[in-house]
This record gives structure tokens, sequence and C-alpha cells, in this order.
């Protein structure tokens, strides 16, 4: 599959997040912090809050929560597919060397989606396409996972940890899934002894909140021996926000885009970037798993569109370009970073139908 798109590129352009255009966490210890909630405080409200914190360069980070929650941002410009590192998110994830023979440290890996403006209307809408980015792990990953959970009566009585102290309610927030991995169908989000305040999203009406897509397995190592209180989270590899150290994460790459069904997809921009917290984990006085967003950038902010049918990249459609898309395709490898200009019928694949297609765009003037 491909897409077309009017691009425009622009010395302006910021490289960093323009627009936030939505954000629901789940359940966790630092929702109504991190934004911080005010009574009335609407979706509206919290965005704005979002965006005054996550615009531009930034230090600011913003909790999504349990299992699911999520935000959806977008830049001031398309973000061109140029075939390597394409946006890189960043989150607070730290390393260690607790394990000698493991990398990883401190880390709550998110799920990432891109999204497509079908539309053309400028913001996230019915219609649009999203695809998951396929992370280093995704073979190991359970797809199609759903989780439900139930708002929580803020004046129940608590049912404190047996050993650990600093978990003052084990019978937080309720939740339900469709796990067919652990077993593990129903269970809480803990409540802790650090974070006191409500745990599920206050300027939220609804009281019962599900999330579906894709869930890493949980693979969290307790070195304290069951004291809870010292812990090492495994990294998943590249393709995720939140798991790598700030200092060592590349980026993703849009050429990892893939549909609902694993299948690759052939995008030559993206217009909005959606990530959730991608595990359904608790570690002791850490807190429920919780993916941690702190801007994001866009690493090729100036770059210019592929032009469909410039096979051989001179900025124009002519003779030529057919004639270099024979060839290619005489010799059994049509190079990846100019698949989708020589995709001329936009069917996802690079044949001699394509060649077809551009000698009757050069015919006609018309695709």
């Amino acid at each position: 599959m491909a897409m077309t798109a009017a691009l425009a590129a622009s010395a302006g352009n910021s490289p960093y997040i323009a627009h936030v255009y939505d954000y629901l966490p789940a359940p966790g210890q630092f929702v109504n912090v991190y934004p911080a909630y005010r009574p009335g405080y609407t979706q509206d409200s919290i965005n704005a809050q979002l965006e005054t914190a996550l615009v531009g360069k930034t230090n600011a980070t913003v909790s999504l929560g349990s299992y699911g929650g999520y935000i959806v941002f977008g830049f001031d410009h398309p973000v061109l597919n140029k075939h390597g590192y394409d946006v890189k998110i960043y989150g607070n994830a730290i390393q260690s060397q607790a394990v000698s023979d493991m990398a990883g440290g401190s880390c709550e890996p998110g799920i990432i989606m891109v999204g497509v403006d079908m539309d053309d209307n400028g913001v996230p809408s019915e219609g649009d396409r999203w695809y998951e980015i396929k992370g280093a792990s995704y073979d190991n990953c359970q797809h199609g996972f759903e989780v439900t959970y139930y708002k929580p009566d803020e004046g129940k009585e608590k049912v404190p940890h047996e050993s650990w102290s600093f978990i003052n309610d084990v019978e937080y927030v309720y939740w339900t899934s469709n796990d067919q991995v652990d077993g593990n169908t129903s269970g809480y989000v803990w409540r802790n002894a650090f974070h006191s305040q409500p745990y599920w999203p206050l300027w939220i009406e609804d009281t019962v909140l599900t999330f579906r897509g894709t869930r890493l397995p949980n693979l969290a190592i307790d070195m304290s021996n069951g004291g809870g209180n010292n812990w090492f989270q495994p990294f998943f590899g590249e393709g995720y926000a939140d798991n790598l150290p700030n200092a060592i994460e590349p980026g993703f790459k849009i050429d990892w885009a893939v549909d609902e069904d694993g299948n690759p997809v052939m995008l030559d921009h993206i217009d909005f970037v959606k990530v959730y917290c991608g595990q359904l984990a608790y570690c002791g006085w850490l807190g429920e798993t919780s993916t941690e967003i702190g801007g994001a950038e866009d690493l090729h902010p100036d770059a210019v569109a592929a032009l469909l049918g410039d096979v051989d990249g001179d900025g124009e459609v002519a003779i030529a370009d057919a004639t270099e898309l024979i060839d290619l395709l005489l010799n059994g490898e049509v190079p990846a970073e100019i698949a989708w200009a020589a995709d001329c019928d936009q069917d996802g694949e690079v044949g001699i139908a394509d060649v077809a297609a551009l000698i009757d765009y050069l015919l006609t003037d018309k695709w």
C-alpha cells in the first residue's frame, strides 16, 4: 500500500512537536499530576497543558498511565520517509549494569503508531489510516490484546500489600483482559504510598475505559529477592518509545510501519504519531509500568518530498525514468529509497505494471 500527498518542504519547519491532538492515560500513579488536573478541567484544558509542556524543545515529561494509555501528536509539517531513522521520541529510560549479560535498566516501553491524514483536514479524524511501527520484539508480543479498567470508589477501604509497606491498596483499580498468553484475565492497578491523588483521569466522565492494541511481555526482574524495591527492566530493542535511554535511542523508521495483519506498508510520509503504554505490569515501589513521553523530533524537518515516477531522482518525471525502472526490474532489485517513487500504480509493489503506469502518465500527464 502506498500513500500520496501534496508535501511542501520549508526551511522554517520545526523539528519538534507542534500539536497535541489527544491524550487519554490509563489509570496510574502519575495521572492527574503530569499533567496536573484542576477542578473543572476538560479534555481541551488538559490538551492545552500538554501543548505548553511538549511543543518545541522541552524537558517536560507526560505519563501515559498503565497499559493502553496514549497520546497523539504531530508536527507543523508532514514527516517524510527518508528510509532511515525518521522520528525520535524522548523518554526517561535509564541504563544499568545490574545484570551483566543483559541490556536494560529502567524502561517503560510504548508502542508507536503512525497516521496518514487521508481526508487532508490537518487533524486526526475518522477515515485516517493508522499503522504500527514494527519494533524489534514485535514477534514476541500479544497482538489484539484488550484491557478494560473500572473507575474505583475513592472512599473504599484499602487493602494493603501483605509484605510491601509502600503498597497501600492491592485492590484499587480493577481491570479485566482477554489475555491468552499469561492467563491473567483480571487484576488491579495497585495504589502506593507515594501518590495519594486519584489514579483515574478526573476530566473523563466515563467510569469504564477500554484499550486495545499490542502488548509487550513483562520481563522485569526483582533484584531484591522479593522485596519489591530494586528492579531491572530489560530493553526491547529499537522501535519503541521510552525504551532506550535518550543518548542511545536512534529513533524509528517509517519503513517499519505495518498494517493490522503485520504486513509492511509503503508510506512516503506520516502526519500523526500515537504512542501508547505497551505493558500491563507492576514493579513494586516503582509502581505500574507507565510510558513517559518527553517530546519528539523529526530528524530531517527540511527534507524534500519524493516525486511519484521520478525513479532516477533528478526532480522531474520523464522517459528516462521509465528506462531506469526497466533496468532496475531487469536487474532484479529496486532500492528501498526509491521504491515509493517507482510504485507508479500505487499498489504497494514495484513491477512491470508500474512501467505501464509511468508510460501512461507520460502520454496523458495524469496519474
